[in-house]
């Protein structure tokens, strides 16, 4: 049988990117999944995964988007499970997370708000919140450790400050075309630049999130690891 990929998305990651460049490769809804709303009025959920026949099931590849998670993996009995998980440092994040969202309000109509107000609607250390929940852990009993063993044990991790050369890399494994399609969502291209990231504010961020600052940390050796056993051809 042919692997099932899931492609997990903590926001502002890259994970447009991905979803962009793998609709020009494969056919939406029919081998590839993007959860969420994007080009639908009504989101397509986990339910929509549930609902498919096991032909339908059979013919999917890829499924990414923020709803997707590992308990999804029951739904492809006797398929190899490849994992996908890209993160970006704690600070440009949340930056990037507000720039995106008050343009998206702004464009909707409606009132946006200040930085600081936006923080406090916001879990602090939300990229580990985020896997936490893709992978099933129960929240009260996690440990960065067990998160980061997890991470070990994927196909494939990445950061976004080296997005352009792992994308390739990743589409190999993919078995589509290696040559992304382009960045989607940019700030100061598609996104309105409301906030920039000075190094005072980086380093406020960082101490309010240090359990993301922590997890992006082990990202670098994890990074290294991923491309060189997949540049070696390894499993």
């Amino acid at each position: 049988m042919t692997p099932i990929w899931f492609v997990y998305h903590v926001p502002k990651t890259g994970g447009q990117s991905i979803r962009d460049h793998l609709v020009t490769q494969l056919t939406h809804e029919a081998d590839y999944l993007h959860l969420g709303k994007w080009d639908r009025e009504k989101p397509l959920t986990i339910d929509d995964v549930a609902a498919l026949s096991e032909v339908e099931r059979a013919k999917l590849r890829a499924i990414s988007g923020h709803p997707v998670t590992r308990p999804m993996a029951r739904f492809f009995p006797g398929r190899a499970l490849r994992e996908v998980v890209i993160l970006r440092e704690p600070a440009a994040r949340l930056v990037s997370l507000y720039n995106f969202n008050m343009t998206m309000w702004a464009r909707r109509g409606e009132p946006v708000i200040g930085f600081e107000e936006f923080l406090d609607g916001l879990p602090t250390d939300q990229m580990t919140a985020k896997l936490t929940g893709c992978f099933g852990f129960e929240r009260l009993r996690f440990r960065l450790d067990d998160l980061l063993y997890e991470l070990s044990k994927l196909w494939f991790v990445g950061r976004t400050e080296n997005l352009d050369a792992l994308l390739p890399l990743l589409f190999a494994e993919m078995g589509v075309a290696t040559k992304p399609t382009g960045r989607s969502n940019v700030t100061g291209v598609h996104i309105d630049r409301r906030l920039e990231l000075t190094p005072d504010l980086a380093a406020e961020l960082q101490a309010r999130n240090p359990t993301d600052v922590k997890l992006y940390a082990a990202m670098e050796r994890l990074e290294r690891a991923c491309v060189t056993r997949l540049r070696e051809g390894g499993s």
